[in-house]
This record gives structure tokens, sequence and C-alpha cells, in this order.
């Protein structure tokens, strides 16, 4: 696939952009940067200005912190048409208090602070999509907080595997079990005991390191 394809894709699958004619999605991908990724680099790092809006295209992305102790806070992981890098469009200019490391090869889309804001302009259903896509985010964050400071390790494990499961009861994870127990806020070692358990219950069945089938409805 050559530049011009991917960047088109790219623009066509992010749902701020899905909604616009041909025509304007020809001046939204007018002003796209594509650049593919290995990895393990970082396409920003606490520290650096935010000046752009990065928009997934292929790959994974992992967002995390680090706490005052230097310890990894993971804060979700990113999947081809989702987009980081929104907090550079509110408010004056600042530092990214996160980073975002390629979890996989991957080709992201990278559209500068001063060119969305020409387009919010010029199409305000984009910002309008925008913040919608923040007002969720925000109120994951804050549930994700919620469940770290009131629930106990088993809990906010059962909380995740009911916000994960499918129509066919089957969990799969869209991140290591390192990166899950950063998430969930726990050692992992802590995680795998309470996935043993489970297991030995008959709660879930562990089909491979990713995917479990749900057994016991009562934990849902």
């Amino acid at each position: 696939m050559n530049g011009h394809s991917g960047q088109k894709l790219c623009v066509r699958s992010v749902p701020i952009f899905n909604h616009l004619t041909d025509e304007e999605m020809n001046e939204v991908f007018s002003k796209v940067n594509s650049t593919n990724y290995s990895k393990n680099e970082h396409l920003y790092m606490a520290g650096d200005p935010e000046q752009s809006l990065y928009v997934l295209h292929r790959g994974k992305i992992r967002i995390y912190r680090l706490t005052d102790d230097g310890k990894e806070q993971l804060i979700r992981v990113l999947q081809p048409g989702e987009f980081t890098g929104e907090l550079s469009l509110f408010g004056t200019d600042k530092s990214h208090e996160s980073y975002a490391e390629i979890m996989e090869k991957s080709q992201v889309c990278e559209i500068t602070k001063g060119d969305i804001y020409g387009l919010m302009e010029e199409y305000p259903n984009i910002g309008i999509k925008i913040i919608e896509k923040f007002s969720e985010r925000l109120e994951a964050a804050e549930q994700q907080t919620t469940n770290i400071s009131l629930l106990s390790s088993k809990e906010r494990l059962l909380e995740y595997i009911r916000s994960h499961v499918d129509a066919d009861d089957y969990v799969n994870l869209d991140m290591t079990k390192r990166d899950l127990s950063s998430y969930l806020s726990m050692q992992p070692e802590t995680l795998t005991r309470l996935f043993k358990k489970l297991e030995a219950a008959g709660d879930i069945e562990k089909l491979d390191n990713k995917t479990y089938k749900v057994l016991n409805y009562s934990i849902l």
C-alpha cells in the first residue's frame, strides 16, 4: 500500500471524519501526514509539546503514565481507527503528561493542531465528534479511578471481564497480561493468581493466553 492510500484509509476509518463527503474527506486527507513506526518506538513522551492529533491506522499503541514511584499505569490501548493527542485541541499550549508506545508495527496519521482548528471551523461536526469521544474517555477514566479506589483486585478483574465479554461469552484480551495488570492497578502475580482461581472454580475456561470463555454467568 502506498502512503497516499494509507492516509485516505486512515481518514475514512476514523469516526470523527467518516461522516464527511468525499470532497470534504479529500481536504482532510491533504492535511494528513502518515508515518510508519516500529515496535517499542514512542509516538510521544511525557514532556513533549502537544501539537498534533494522532490517528492510528494500523497496529496498536499503549498510552501510559509513570507514577511518582516510577511505576507504569496503563491508561488505554489504542486500536485502529482510534486517536490520541486530543488534549492539544483544548486550552493553551502544554506538554504531554503521558507516553504513547508502539506495541507492534504501526501506521499513524498526524494532523497538526493548526490544521485541526481550521477543519473544525469549516466543518463543525468534526469538533462535535471529538468532544463526544473526549467525553467518553473522561467518563471511562472516572469509572476506572472509582474502580481502583473502591473495588478489590478480584472485583476489578470481574468488572473488566463483564465489560469485555462478547455475545458468545468469549473474552479476548486486547493487551498483554502485564499491561492488563497495570491497567487494573495490581501486581502481575496477583492477576495471574486471580485468573487461575476463576479457572479452578469453573467460572472461566482458558482457551489460549489471550482468550477465555465465561462458563458461570453469575460472574457477569
